[in-house]
């Protein structure tokens, strides 16, 4: 998973576009809020879980780019590239991996926006572990990510 580059405007069609493949989580090595349960399973969906799940995706995004942002800018002083180093939320071996010079500072920051992640999808009223589940199952189900990318664009 690609984390937005940080010129891209907040209303770019593109940035609608691709939030879908942003936003959901801190996964292999950038930052993407998932992967606390890896699998998904068969399910449908109602109009209005669809909607909750939208608008937890969309309260993320908007807190994922200074996350990220502010641990590239400690990594790039610490001359290290954070695409190389596993900062998921649930993921202490990537912060082991982590030079000793930053990594109290990543962890830091990482913890906090894990924190507001997970209180930004238990205030739309799921669980994390629903909130994973359903990322993973809309990765494996286009039709789904199809109308959760729809309801990202009404909000």
């Amino acid at each position: 998973m690609m984390l937005l580059p940080r010129h891209f405007r907040n209303d770019s069609p593109l940035r609608k576009r691709w939030i879908m493949g942003a936003s959901v989580g801190l996964v292999t090595g950038t930052l993407a809020l998932s992967t606390l349960w890896q699998r998904g399973y068969t399910q449908s969906f109602t109009e209005q879980e669809i909607s909750t799940y939208a608008a937890a995706v969309m309260a993320i995004e908007e807190i994922r780019p200074q996350a990220y942002a502010d641990i590239s800018d400690l990594m790039t002083i610490a001359n290290e590239d954070v695409t190389r180093y596993d900062l998921r939320c649930l993921s202490a071996s990537g912060l082991a991996t982590l030079p000793r010079t930053v990594r109290s500072q990543v962890r830091r920051l990482l913890v906090n926006y894990c924190n507001d992640a997970k209180e930004i999808v238990e205030e739309a009223g799921l669980t994390a572990q629903l909130f994973n589940s359903n990322t993973v199952t809309q990765r494996q189900d286009e039709a789904l990510t199809e109308q959760i990318q729809l309801e990202i664009a009404k909000l």
